[in-house]
């Protein structure tokens, strides 16, 4: 969401107007302002337009709202000299569109400090407002997060112009209710694709177990949940994001009041929850493998394994996802369900092995059609095995990618099987939230892998949250 904070254009001198000052006008440099401005915010999708009552705030932006075919409505707590907590009940909620608010600098300035933002722009200790510039501020909820000053410029034959900038880092933050945590990502991405971590934050709540013994989630769950979500987010407000991406996967998509939850946790934030689909999961973390690992020249296997689902998806770099499925094969579902023993049983294990063959057989020959060379894969518990082969290998840590390759996989898979919880968390590169899961986590790869006959998976650092970011920057979405 975006506010545009408008400073009048210039208006007639005080000593050149003899009528009443509500009325002064704009002067012809004035009205060359006003001109500028319409045509620098004439693409960005104005969806309200609000002026002070004195007629030089309405003619400021007359023609910006006549070319968003909008109405300029008029607002007492935006005139010269109200206070400014007047002026912050005009302010819209940050999850409708772009609105343009034109004001004194009395009430701009006061707005700018009241949420201590513009301090990038200050000059000689003070912030600017010049007659027809205008104050971006950026944010989520009903706080802006970020501000950013533009004035005209003389251009060719004395027309006003905005500079048109490339556009900077946007401070995102993704904001990924899971089935086995709930995480926050905050990072500075680019036009150019780079998603540079600025904050992570974690918290275990393994809403797959409850889901997978429940066809709800229970109250005290919920509460549970929104309270996280909430926590959550002020992380992100304090990290002043411009953009906040909450979505969420299996658990809540899958959970019979599961849209109820999300709803209550976006009113929660101030910012609606989306529900991914099995398919738009699949794509995300399909855009995401590329930009971190690459494809090559030709058709690559992208694979994630989650708490509640398994998402594949086969593409190419030119043509980009052509096929993606959903399997019910999460580590925390099928944990929840198969798995009863410490050390886990063979029995168990091969419940598990089983499981995974029945959902995969359907579209074995869907992928062997497709001729994958390549597979890659994503999800916490990937990364997890990569991380624990790497630290017996004595090899690099994750950075983009690592091999997993069946062999070792499937010796390691035995060991993790064989082994308790106690002797798991002994073991060099093992985390605490997630050792008792990687023997289920293990078992489901390395059965894939057997399955579609794979050497291996490169297992990138990149998946959903930072390809719901990469879509994000692709669509235009700044706010």
């Amino acid at each position: 969401m975006k506010i545009f904070l408008v400073r009048n254009a210039r208006a007639v001198p005080r000593d050149e107007w003899k009528g009443e000052e509500l009325l002064r006008p704009l002067s012809e440099r004035g009205e060359a302002e006003a001109r500028a401005i319409a045509e620098h915010l004439a693409g960005v999708g104005i969806t309200r337009v609000v002026a002070a009552p004195e007629l030089r705030c309405q003619q400021t932006v007359e023609l910006l709202a006549r070319g968003a075919r909008r109405a300029v409505h008029v607002d007492e707590r935006l005139a010269a000299g109200s206070e400014v907590e007047k002026a912050l009940e005009v302010l819209p909620s940050f999850e409708s569109g772009p609105v343009a608010l034109c004001s004194h600098p009395d009430t701009i300035l006061g707005l700018l400090r009241f949420f201590e933002l513009g301090e990038a722009e200050a000059r000689d200790g003070r912030l600017p407002c010049r007659k027809g510039s205008i104050w971006v501020l950026q944010g989520f909820g009903r706080t802006p997060t970020s501000a950013s000053y533009l004035e005209p410029e003389t251009r060719r034959k004395g027309k006003l112009r905005f500079p048109v900038e490339a556009p900077a880092a946007l401070r995102a933050a993704i904001l990924d209710l899971g089935s086995t945590s709930f995480n926050l990502l905050i990072s500075d991405a680019t036009p150019e694709g780079e998603v540079r971590p600025v904050v992570q934050e974690k918290v275990m709540l393994r809403l797959g177990a409850v889901i997978a013994t429940s066809s709800s989630i229970p109250e005290d769950v919920a509460e549970r949940a929104i309270a996280v979500g909430r926590a959550l987010c002020e992380v992100a407000r304090r990290e002043k994001v411009e953009l906040l991406l909450p979505v969420a996967t299996a658990a809540l998509r899958e959970a019979r009041n599961g849209a109820e939850v999300a709803d209550r946790i976006g009113s929660a934030i101030g910012t609606p929850v989306r529900i991914l689909s099995g398919e738009e999961e699949a794509r995300a973390i399909f855009r995401a493998l590329q930009a971190r690992v690459g494809l090559g020249g030709g058709r690559a296997l992208g694979l994630d394994l989650g708490g509640g689902s398994l998402e594949l998806a086969l593409g190419t770099a030119s043509r980009g996802v052509e096929w993606t499925t959903t399997l019910p094969l999460g580590v925390v579902r099928l944990h929840e369900r198969h798995v009863k023993s410490d050390p886990m049983t063979a029995r168990e294990a091969r419940i598990l092995d089983e499981s995974v063959r029945s959902e995969m057989a359907p579209h074995l020959e869907a992928i062997a059609h497709r001729r994958p060379a390549l597979a890659l894969a994503s999800g916490g518990t990937a990364r997890a095995l990569a991380r624990l082969l790497a630290e017996g290998e004595r090899r690099a840590r994750l950075s983009g990618g690592l091999p997993l390759g069946a062999d070792a996989l499937a010796e390691l898979r035995d060991v993790l099987v064989r082994s308790s919880h106690r002797q798991r968390l002994r073991m060099r590169g093992v985390r605490r939230g997630r050792a008792d899961l990687l023997p289920t986590g293990a078992v489901v790869l390395s059965t894939v892998a057997e399955v579609l006959g794979l050497e291996g998976f490169t297992v990138s650092d990149w998946g959903l949250r930072e390809g719901v970011i990469l879509e994000a920057l692709a669509s235009g979405k700044r706010r």
